[in-house]
This record gives structure tokens, sequence and C-alpha cells, in this order.
């Protein structure tokens, strides 16, 4: 628990830091502090006219609670229908593109994957929430949990993080399915070699019954966090925040690192350790099966941990880093700034109903506590944290994340303006995690080649992207994305943005 705190303690102080650079620009029963007075407001809403309100996500851990929530939701204000949708997030990032196109949006909705806020808010698609929180609200959070390029674009607050930022890829494995193939549950595999042999093992005890390992296979965005994080372990300097490797101060996609990474991918899949189902699954359908004893390895999130107690409390799991090359670790799991999630559609017709909603979901006294409680992450919401964190494994993924993983910097925190560069850029298919996936799946077998053609694609895209900016009269440069102060084993502190201009 000592150690669990001082590393929360440190994780604020760098978000704490971080905001100081940019401000310039079971029931749970007690609500979190300054929490009344947020919770209270609009709540005599009289002979109010009857709205619905419609909210999209694909916060699927979370679902349980979040239909508790809304219940408790409109008996306090009666006057409000819920219409919640709940999507995988590939499924969801399709769907709200088409909804934004055809002006039909929900009123509430999170910044798809691979997109910037700055640019989504230059594109329309969401509207300031200044107008419908007052400071009470925003003194319910966290320290750095509102900055510009993240949660705010020219001063105003655009969206609000779903929860506390954690990398979501660490090992879960299934200490039962350890003992059954003869490897110590307490000492999970700590590098490449020992975790493929892992595999091996249990998908060998298992005689077509359960595997070595298990993914959500048909999402890209798991084989892109899996190549991202755990090369970044191995020093790729790779992370989401840019398609630049803070290594090379390139679009490296074929280092040694990343060789490694696909390699090890390879040799699972080679040796039939993957579970056969693997490729055409969900990751929560994934998540099922490993609960149901199907697999002895998934990578995943913490969010899995609260979903797990709830619906598979027999399930024996632990947690473990990423297991890194024999060579040894040489770099850091990317860590970042809670970044915007929910937003406030440009289009919505119930902006004050909107806001009630999130100031429950954010001040009330039912949903920051109980998924906190339920171990499903960890709050943005002062207070919550330290109350309410009662899982064991939670506690444990966070200190593993915080061990093994590195604030890394955001281009758009040292300058705002590079949002041009992320709007003008075009990806590039097949992707990093569409590649993974390929060799995985047996559809490609000449990974060094094709990574080495992203590269060079990336490279033209994202100078091409640069280009454009500049035209549109963006102040950017190619350096904004370099940082060459950054150090693959140090967080990245406001000192270091400060250098870096």
């Amino acid at each position: 628990m000592k150690g669990f705190e001082r590393k929360k303690r440190t994780a604020i102080m760098l978000l704490a830091a971080m905001s100081l650079l940019s401000a310039c620009s079971s029931n749970a029963s007690a609500p979190a502090e300054g929490s009344e007075q947020t919770s209270n407001a609009g709540a005599n809403t009289g002979q109010a006219e009857q709205v619905t309100l419609r909210v999209m996500d694909w916060s699927d851990s979370t679902k349980a609670i979040r239909e508790e929530f809304h219940r408790k939701f409109t008996e306090k204000y009666p006057n409000i229908k819920i219409e919640y949708t709940q999507l995988t997030i590939d499924q969801f990032k399709n769907t709200i593109l088409t909804a934004v196109k055809s002006e039909e949006a929900p009123d509430l909705f999170p910044i798809p994957t691979g997109m910037k806020l700055a640019t989504l808010v230059k594109d329309g698609w969401f509207q300031p929430l200044d107008p419908y929180i007052d400071d009470s609200f925003k003194s319910l959070f966290i320290d750095g949990t509102f900055q510009e390029g993240t949660t705010k674009v020219d001063g105003k607050i655009y969206a609000i993080p779903e929860s506390l930022s954690l990398p979501g890829t660490l090992l879960f494995y299934n200490k039962k399915l350890f003992q059954e193939a003869g490897l110590d549950p307490e000492k999970p595999p700590a590098t490449y070699d020992e975790f493929r042999e892992a595999a091996k093992k249990i998908t060998e005890a298992g005689h077509g019954k359960y595997y070595g390992i298990i993914e959500g296979g048909k999402q890209t965005n798991r084989w892109t966090d899996a190549a991202r994080d755990w090369s970044a372990l191995a020093g790729s300097g790779l992370n989401s925040q840019s398609p630049i490797s803070l290594v090379t101060k390139k679009t490296t996609y074929d280092s040694e690192a990343v060789l490694g990474l696909f390699d090890l991918f390879q040799s699972i899949a080679k040796d039939g350790s993957y579970h056969p189902k693997t490729m055409s699954l969900s990751a929560p359908e994934a998540r099922a099966l490993f609960a149901q004893g199907q697999a002895g390895f998934i990578i995943q999130g913490a969010w899995n941990v609260g979903v797990w107690k709830r619906d598979n409390p027999e399930l024996d799991f632990g947690v473990a880093p990423p297991p890194v090359p024999d060579s040894r670790q040489k770099g850091a799991l990317p860590l970042t700034s809670s970044g915007g999630w929910l937003g406030l559609s440009a289009k919505s017709e119930h902006p004050k109903e909107a806001a009630l909603y999130l100031k429950e979901y954010y001040g009330g006294d039912f949903f920051q506590a109980k998924k906190v409680e339920t171990g499903d992450s960890f709050s943005v919401v002062k207070g919550i944290n330290e109350k309410y964190a009662t899982s064991e494994q939670l506690k444990q993924y966070y200190d593993i994340a915080n061990q093994y993983g590195r604030m890394v910097p955001d281009p758009n925190i040292l300058n705002p303006a590079v949002s041009e560069v992320f709007a003008a850029f075009k990806d590039v298919h097949p992707s990093l995690g569409e590649l993974l996936a390929g060799v995985v799946g047996g559809a490609i077998s000449d990974a060094p080649k094709k990574l080495h053609q992203l590269s060079e694609q990336l490279d033209r895209a994202w100078s091409e992207a640069i280009e454009a900016a500049k035209k549109n009269g963006a102040a950017v440069d190619a350096k904004d994305f370099e940082f060459a102060n950054w150090k693959p084993l140090e967080n990245y502190e406001a000192d270091d943005y400060a250098a870096a201009k």
C-alpha cells in the first residue's frame, strides 16, 4: 500500500507539473470533495420539458454500473431519458464518423482513437463545456486534468478524461493453468524466450482445451497498442503521441526493437500457442474466454480487473509487466497525461442536460466511487482512489505501470498548433497494428520488408502533413515532434517542455 500511495502521488505530481506549464492557455456513500454542491445543481427541474439525452461510447467494462448510474440519474432527473449505446472501439469509430457527417451525433460521446481534440473542434464536432460547468465542478479533478492540447483548445474545455491514464498492455495470466503446465504462478515470464516457452507449455498441457495466449484479434487497436508499448520497452521510442520514434526522430518502424517484437509474436503463432479463435474475437470476447480458462495469457488493460471480479470471482489471475528481449530492457512503457474523452456534441440540443449528466458522472456519489471500488480503473476525481481502491490486482497493475512506465512528451502541449499537422495527416495502410495482426494470422510472412515500407510511407505522409499545415498558416516544424532532450528511462516533465521551446 505504501508503494501504491507513493507512486500515485508521483503520478499526480507529474500531472500537476504539466498543468503549470499549460495553465496559461456494494454502494458508495461518500461523495467526492465538493460534489455535494455540484451534484445538487439543477436537481429541482420543476415541470421541465421531457428530453432524451443520447450517450455513446465503447466502455464495455463499466456497462453494469453505467446502467445502474443511469437508473439513479433518471430517478433524480425524471424529465431526462438516457439513450445509451455501447459499442466496441472499432464499431464506435465507424459509427460516430457517419453520425457526425449526417448531423445525427449523440449529445455526449468520446474522442475516437487516433484522432486529436483540436482537429475535431476545428471540424465542428464539439462545443465548449465552459458555459455549463462551474469552478466547483472543475475543482473536483486532480491537478493536471485540464491542459491545453489534451482537454482544452484555445483555453476552453472541450473534453474530460475517462480515467487516470495507464498503459493498456500489461500481461494477465491464469495461475491455475500455470500450475497445470508445471510453471510457477509466482514467477511470470520476464523475457521474450520465457514468455514464448510458457505459452508453449500451457498449450501442450491443455491438449486442445486451453492455449497459451488469447487476444481480441479482430480489433486492430489491440495489436497496435501491444506493438508500440512492448517495443518501446525494448527501445523503439514509439508511442501514441505521434508517428515519430523518440529514439531516431524519424518514422522508424523497422528498428531492431520492433522487428524483435514481431518475431516473438510470429514465433508464438508458429508454435500453435494462440487460441484458434483469436483472429475472430473482439477484445471483450477474448476477455471472457480467458476468464473461462481457455488461455494462459492475455495482453490487456486495468479495466479487465473489475469485469473479472464481478463476472468470474473464481478466476485466480496475476498481473505482470510485458516481457523484454533477452538483451534487457532499453526503454519504458509510454505513459501519457489523461487526455480528453467525453465531449459535448456541437449539434446537441440539450447541453444543459448533458452538463447535468457530466456533473453526476464525475461529481455524484455513485459512478466514480463504484468503478474504482469494483476494480475497473483509477479515477481522475480527487479523493476517490484513496478511499475506494480495494482490489489488490488493480493496485498491482498501477504499481507495475508506474515502475515500468515513464511520461512521454506530448507535441500538443509543446505547441498546440501541431493539431494542424494531425488534421492534415492521412493514415497509412497496412498500419502497424494491421501488420502485426497479419503476422499472427499467417497472412504476412515478410514482416521486415513490410515494416520498412511502412516506415517510408509514414515518412512521406508525415512530411506532407507538416507542409500542408504550414501552407495553412500553422507555425509548426518537424522539430516539434522530435524532443531532443527526451531520455528513455526518465519522465518528461514541465521543465523539459520549457527547455524544448
